[in-house]
């Protein structure tokens, strides 16, 4: 009996401390919006030389959404990689991968008001997730456009 009612206690206050804890669950972030690479680029002679790119994203529901990427490695060779896709999305992070290279992965962290840090792994370094030669998407992609928080609408 006596040790039935010090398991009680245990339970009691575990539960207790539990429940005394503050929520850790972040609040749900709509990544909807046009996004652009936040990169230095020059102009020379009409070319443009360093990388360039934009991601359009619209929230389908809370756990997907269709992303359309693209990025340029620009002058001289204007190598580029882009996609079309929907995308599984929880906790501000949605990740690509694609069967031209099974060891891509491309990961938006949509965590921040400013933009999505972009980040791509693969083990071709030439022509990494089916990109054009040379070309990575990593980088801080700024939010230019966003949804309009009265209609909802982008």
């Amino acid at each position: 009996m006596r040790i039935h009612l010090i398991l009680f206690a245990l339970v009691t206050l575990l539960f207790a401390k539990a429940e005394a804890q503050p929520s850790t669950t972040s609040p749900f972030i709509n990544p909807s919006g046009y996004y652009s690479l936040d990169n230095k680029t020059r102009v020379d002679s009409g070319e443009t030389y360093g990388y360039f790119g934009t991601i359009k994203v619209k929230l389908i529901d809370s756990s997907r959404i269709f992303v359309d990427f693209y990025v340029c490695k620009g002058a001289p060779t204007y190598n580029s990689g882009s996609f079309e896709d929907t995308l599984f999305y929880r906790n501000g992070i949605a990740a690509y991968s694609t069967i031209d290279d099974p060891s891509c992965v491309i990961t938006f962290n949509f965590n921040s008001a400013e933009g999505t840090m972009v980040d791509e792994k693969s083990k071709d370094k030439n022509n990494g997730c089916g990109f054009g030669k040379g070309v990575n998407a990593t980088g801080f992609y700024k939010k230019i456009t966003g949804v309009d928080s009265k209609t909802k609408k982008q």
